[in-house]
């Protein structure tokens, strides 16, 4: 742990200089401000944004190395962009892209950075190390971290390794402190809570009292991501909030009893939570699709030239305009009495304890036993309704099986750390893949429709020209014949799903025991 506080740079100097002599102290000081993702994408790859005025107006931008060394930057005018695809083109939007991907910027407060420095010199007036104090404060909470550092010259490396080791012994500051600006991360960008994918690792044990605990965690980020998709930081927080919400709802279905002559109190408990979350599913809805199609639409507007990038604008605003439209439905519901007393209900059962999770025979059934009928049972559907599939079978036969293979997927998910990874991971991969292809025939026809309704609106009522409705028919065509190319992969990224050597490992994995493979 490093220190604190910093004990004056003179004092420091005096007592680790050895036989050098120390420069009068320098002060410096900037203000700025760090942007990075509520998951803090960019300080977990060692680097950071920092944001300051520029001189000649605007804001300078520069991501930096955990070293302090510049990456890229660039001057912005204007608001400041809250995507890195809306970036002016450059080595910084090209580093961003890569680190962050959609995910939006989130700015710090004001940080206060200070730094001392002094030059250690030998007796014939060389410098042959210097000493750096730097100190960044939070501006509103006065929240702050310090360290101390030798910056080595060249030919010298041997005197500052020495002055280093004493700083060390002496105040206790070692040569791999993080940058103080680094250091603040955890405290500007706290960690959200919760996890939108937790697993069981002991298959065995009752499905109460362990998927009480997989879906505490999932009720955790459902209320991690609410506070997210209200403040708007970008879509990934909704899309990870109705992960969460999919994912309990593949539990909740996971423990529906078998045999109910007469439903439990257990029964009629989660039958409720069913019902809040169906409800969950369903208001969040409209706002992901909008999320998805303004997606799509950066997509095409950086495949496309500058000229039809121009022309899709019009677009781009009218979809702007609806989702702020259904994301204020979607606050108002995420704010309602109805939502929060749900969650406080939820939370009271999830927090009462294993006792009160044994009360219907499904509870009481081993994870393991229960999640491998489940999947047994969705595997056959799912050979079945793929099996279905031919050339001129309609879309929604596609979208009947990628839900099924979603929900499949998710009953595996769940068991994942329970069972040996060689024999889950081959599964899941085989898996994902068809429902990537199902994704992309899904969301292209959708995506397709809903642009030509789009164009329609727009044509109506004036705010699309005829450059623009042409483009947004391109655009339509463009999706079209991109579901059709995934449609004709279908077949072979399907075809392995079906085969005997497949079903033979879903099964196995079906029929795992805790400690097989161990």
């Amino acid at each position: 742990m490093e220190p604190t506080v910093v004990t004056p740079l003179a004092a420091i100097a005096d007592a680790v200089r050895g036989s050098f002599a120390a420069d009068r102290i320098e002060v410096t000081g900037r203000r700025l401000r760090l942007l990075d993702t509520v998951d803090r994408r960019l300080t977990d790859s060692g680097g950071r944004l920092e944001v300051e005025a520029s001189d000649g107006g605007g804001e300078r931008w520069r991501l930096v190395d955990a070293d302090g060394r510049v990456r890229a930057e660039a001057t912005i005018r204007g608001p400041a962009p809250k995507l890195a695809d809306d970036l002016p083109d450059g080595p910084l939007r090209q580093a961003l892209e890569k680190a962050i991907s959609i995910r939006g910027l989130v700015a710090s407060p004001w940080i206060a950075l200070t730094e001392h420095s002094t030059a250690l010199r030998d007796a014939a007036g060389k410098t042959r190390c210097r000493l750096v104090a730097r100190t960044a404060q939070v501006e509103t909470t006065g929240e702050q971290r310090s360290a101390v550092r030798v910056e080595a010259l060249k030919g010298y490396r041997r005197e500052a390794k020495s002055v280093a080791e004493r700083v060390t012994r002496r105040f206790g500051w070692t040569p791999a402190a993080p940058d103080p600006l680094t250091a603040l991360a955890p405290i500007l960008w706290p960690e959200r809570g919760g996890t939108a994918d937790p697993a069981v690792s002991d298959i065995a044990q009752p499905a109460g009292p362990g998927l009480r605990l997989v879906l505490r965690a999932l009720l955790d980020a459902i209320e991690a991501r609410s506070r997210g998709v209200i403040a708007d930081i970008d879509d990934e927080e909704l899309h990870e909030l109705r992960v969460a919400i999919r994912r309990t709802r593949s539990i909740l279905a996971l423990l529906r009893s078998r045999r109910r002559p007469t439903a439990s109190a257990a029964d009629r408990t989660l039958e409720r939570a069913r019902a809040t979350f169906a409800w969950l599913g369903q208001v969040t809805g409209p706002t992901r699709d909008l999320d998805v199609h303004i997606l799509a639409w950066r997509a095409h507007r950086r495949r496309t030239s500058a000229e039809q990038a121009a022309i899709l604008e019009p677009l781009g605003r009218y979809l702007a305009a609806e989702r702020a439209a259904a994301h204020a439905g979607l606050v108002r519901a995420l704010r309602s009495r109805r939502f929060r007393t749900a969650l406080a209900r939820w939370r009271a059962v999830l927090d009462a304890g294993d006792q009160a999770w044994t009360g219907s025979e499904a509870l009481r059934r081993p994870i393991g036993e229960l999640a491998g009928h489940r999947i047994r049972k969705l595997y056959r559907r799912a050979v079945r309704e793929g099996t279905a599939i031919t050339a001129d079978s309609p879309a929604e036969a596609l979208h009947a099986l990628r839900k099924t293979m979603k929900k499949l997927r998710y009953v595996v998910e769940i068991i994942r750390h329970g069972v040996p990874a060689d024999r889950v991971r081959p599964v899941l991969r085989r898996l994902r893949a068809l429902q990537q292809v199902l994704g992309d025939v899904q969301d292209m026809e959708v995506q397709a429709d809903a642009l030509r309704r789009f164009g329609l609106a727009m044509g109506e009522t004036g705010l699309a020209g005829p450059a623009t409705l042409m483009a947004i028919g391109a655009q339509a065509e463009d999706l079209e014949f991109r579901r059709a190319e995934a449609r004709d992969r279908f077949a072979a990224v399907f075809a392995p799903v079906a085969k005997r050597k497949f079903g033979d490992k879903v099964r196995a994995l079906a029929g795992a025991k805790a400690g097989d493979g161990a």
